[in-house]
């Protein structure tokens, strides 16, 4: 059982940061999956799950480096953030013996298996990170423990949205990783402490100020009205005797920070920088750290800080404050306000106003600041507006998820089941992402970084979604297909804010952001929650975007439906390489790797790949044969033995290659049974077991990587154990297994690969319709690429068209 001590924060704090480590590695590589079931021929394994009362887990295969590590798992994600229970163990491959392992030794053996591909890779400063990430996450939770704070209560304010994600991102290896504060500073600056501060301000000649202000007047001036009121003697006499000076806020902790800067003390010297201290009304923290706000401001701001936040100082850049600027005034023209008129339910809170600093010509970056519009100010203040990632936060310290409050008192509120609350609030949550930013993306050419920090959800008095915020203009992007467009709106839009980007690397973008990292999260939220289920959820997503394919003429809508690979970020992998992915925005600043697109669940089949139950699926009399075909999934505790003698059968040994020894053949399946790639069935001709097949998906298959897979792909392989002639029923076998596939809707067309060499192979495919594309060099093997219609097998074997499989199924849940 799992024995964490929730007042051990240090503990929480730790395996916190190592599930968010493991679903990083999960999301970034592909040398894991499911293991399931206490094994027979691996003792040592067999203990070690009866020792700690659990059997399922996920198998991370680092056996190229003489290491297996096994995380007991909790609950299978589809969209793909899992979750986990402890101690995880590595496992010695040459001495097989295991020890608990801890997230810095997991992050060294990843460091160890990725030298191949990543030789400059070093694994060291992420370590440092991640320990002060455990460190500060423990402050927070100590800190949540003794305060009044809720997490989980189901309606938050902006701020308390803002202030509750005590856990941090849990696809992100350094969720609490904060480099240069001190622990006095954490306490004070941090959102998830709520600690409140002035903020700083210089006076700056004003030849040494950049700024712009899509608003009727200048930041700079409206804040030397604003701090006259509360401003000391000294800030005041400068005030006065320098008039036309500029006024620039400051985050107090980066105040000091410049303070020790040369050309800071150069300006200062020279009386084109003065020192005004801070004063005037208390701001807090946002989500970001560095974004402050005030209840009762209109504005936010979005300071330049020199702290590594996860992997990143986080400074503003000329282009990026530029780029703000230039979405406020597209905003103000017809472009905006038709925006506001075709789709009420989006709000896209702009950035309109920058200031920024310069000396010798060079901009002095830690005085970069974005000012960004608060429309929770005033009496909207307390308006139930919730941040995405806060949302879909974990319980803390035990505590119920803030998820699972708002759907169950939702749920009251409309005297309606939880599951049909769950179900009804995600369409509608559907209803307010994705057909408005589709059509914004088509007619006005807009699409953004819509991750779930960037992402604010109003609701309703039902506790339903009715309005969505996007914030953040440093990732408000324009496809380049509207360039000349936008530049009849405002000439040379764009031109310093660099903010067209080519339509497919923006889909990328999209694809990421608002799916990856925004809806699926919300689905697993759901999921984990048992709320409903994930592949439900999943295909309304797919849904919600077939119904816009017709509208969209950028390929957008298509792309997510048919494609099986989405581009994602690797924020392990971007970190283990030490990118700063923000201090470098010319450059390739983080690395994107390839992630099996969770849409594709809606083709498909758990009969063919995922079957719950072990009994008869398909059954079939062959008059001229005699002989009755059945198929049933494989059964590891009846089967394992059978098969081990069966792949080392004489003919079974070129082909088949599955002559392992008998642990090794069980791990396989093991393996292969909870999966979604493949799955294995017993054939059997009169009741006696005769023929093994796999039924695979082909997108996730590695013969997707050989031609243009579509989600509904289906592959097998087929193996017919007997040797005497009379007993293979070969045609009725293939039959049977082409039936048994065909029958299933989801399926499109079946695949083959079979080796050249392979003569039988080819001559069985040719039997039942398979035709060869092309020649495919894999890495084990030279294979005949073939394809195999529904048309093609019917015109070999009319009456399999009109054939019912006599054999029901149990139920799929």
């Amino acid at each position: 059982m799992n024995t964490t001590d929730l007042t051990n924060f240090r503990q929480v704090a730790e395996q916190v940061n190592f599930k968010s480590l493991l679903n990083c590695y999960c999301r970034e590589f592909s040398n894991w999956c499911r293991y399931e079931g206490i094994p027979k021929y691996d003792p040592t394994l067999a203990d070690f799950m009866q020792t700690i009362d659990h059997s399922s887990f996920l198998r991370f295969d680092f056996t190229t480096i003489g290491q297996e590590v096994f995380a007991p798992l909790t609950y299978f994600s589809e969209s793909g953030v899992h979750s986990f229970r402890f101690p995880v163990v590595s496992r010695n491959s040459a001495t097989d013996e295991f020890r608990e392992i801890n997230p810095m030794e997991f992050t060294q053996l990843v460091s160890e298996f990725s030298k191949t591909e990543y030789p400059d890779l070093d694994a060291v400063p992420t370590q440092k990170r991640m320990e002060n990430s455990i460190e500060n996450l423990a402050l927070y939770l100590e800190h949540y423990k003794n305060s009044d704070q809720k997490a989980n209560n189901p309606e938050q304010s902006f701020i308390q949205s803002e202030q509750s994600l005590i856990l941090g991102h849990s696809v992100h290896p350094l969720p609490k990783s904060r480099e240069g504060f001190t622990k006095e500073e954490l306490l004070q600056y941090s959102p998830e402490t709520s600690g409140k501060f002035p903020l700083h301000f210089f006076l700056v000649h004003p030849e040494n100020v950049i700024e712009k202000s899509a608003e009727d007047y200048l930041i700079t001036g409206y804040l030397r009205d604003e701090i006259s009121k509360y401003a000391d003697e000294n800030a005041k006499e400068l005030l006065t005797f320098y008039s036309n000076y500029k006024v620039v806020p400051a985050h107090p902790w980066e105040a000091n920070f410049l303070l020790e800067q040369a050309e800071v003390k150069e300006m200062q010297s020279k009386q084109l920088l003065f020192n005004l201290g801070h004063f005037g009304p208390s701001y807090t923290a946002t989500s970001s750290v560095r974004t402050v706000y005030n209840a009762e401001s209109e504005w936010m701001y979005k300071f330049s800080l020199h702290v590594k936040i996860t992997n990143s100082f986080r400074v503003n850049y000329l282009h990026e404050l530029n780029r703000g600027y230039d979405a406020a005034q597209l905003m103000k023209t017809d472009w905006g306000k038709g925006i506001q008129k075709d789709y009420p339910q989006i709000q896209l809170i702009t950035d309109p106003a920058f200031i920024a600093v310069t000396y010798n010509d060079k901009v002095i970056d830690g005085f970069s600041t974005s000012v960004r519009q608060n429309p929770f100010h005033g009496s909207n203040a307390r308006k139930n507006i919730s941040m995405v990632a806060s949302l879909c936060q974990d319980g803390v310290l035990g505590e119920s998820p803030r998820m699972l409050n708002l759907i169950n008192e939702a749920a009251k509120r409309q005297n309606a089941s939880v599951t049909e609350t769950a179900l009804a609030w995600f369409k509608q949550y559907l209803n307010i992402t994705i057909t408005p930013l589709v059509g914004i993306f088509n007619k006005y050419g807009f699409g953004s970084e819509f991750h779930q920090q960037n992402m604010l959800v109003e609701f309703d008095e039902n506790l339903f979604p009715s309005k969505l915020y996007f914030r953040d203009n440093q990732g408000y992007f324009f496809r380049k297909g509207k360039v000349e467009e936008l530049e009849k709106l405002i000439p040379d839009f764009g031109k310093e804010s660099r903010s067209f980007i080519a339509e497919s690397r923006i889909i990328d973008f999209w694809g990421y952001y608002l799916l990856v990292n925004h809806l699926f999260g919300v689905v697993n939220t759901l999921g984990k929650n048992k709320l409903a289920d994930e592949t439900v959820l999943l295909n309304l997503i797919y849904e919600a975007l077939k119904k816009e394919e017709d509208l969209d003429t950028t390929g957008l809508v298509a792309h997510f439906t048919n494609s099986v690979k989405l581009v994602v970020k690797g924020n392990l992998l971007t970190s283990l390489n030490n990118m700063d992915e923000a201090s470098a925005p010319r450059t390739n600043p983080a690395v994107y790797k390839t992630f099996p697109n969770p849409l594709n669940k809606h083709f498909f089949s758990k009969k063919l790949i995922n079957p719950k139950e072990n009994n008869t699926l398909f059954s079939r009399f062959f008059e001229k044969e005699n002989v009755t075909i059945t198929l049933r999934p494989v059964d590891i505790d009846k089967d394992l033995e059978m098969l081990h003698e069966w792949f080392h059968r004489e003919h079974a040994l070129k082909i088949w290659q599955m002559n392992w020894p008998i642990r090794e053949l069980e791990a396989y399946y093991r393996m292969l049974v909870p999966g979604d790639h493949s799955h294995s069935f017993i054939g059997e001709a009169n009741g006696v077991p005769t023929f093994n097949i796999e039924v695979y998906w082909a997108s996730r298959d590695i013969v997707g990587n050989y031609y243009d897979v579509l989600p509904s792909d289906y592959g097998t392989h087929q193996f017919i154990a007997p040797i005497d002639p009379k007993l293979k029923y070969g045609s009725p076998s293939t039959q049977s297994m082409m039936d048994f596939v065909m029958g299933e809707s989801k399926v499109g067309k079946m695949v083959g690969e079979g080796a050249v060499d392979s003569i039988a192979s080819m001559m069985n495919k040719a039997h039942v319709g398979f035709k060869i594309e092309k020649v495919i060099e894999m890495p084990h093997k030279k294979a005949n690429l073939n394809f195999c219609y529904r048309e093609w097998y019917w015109a070999k074997f009319p009456a399999a068209k009109d054939f019912q499989n006599n054999t029901v199924a149990a139920p799929q849940v």
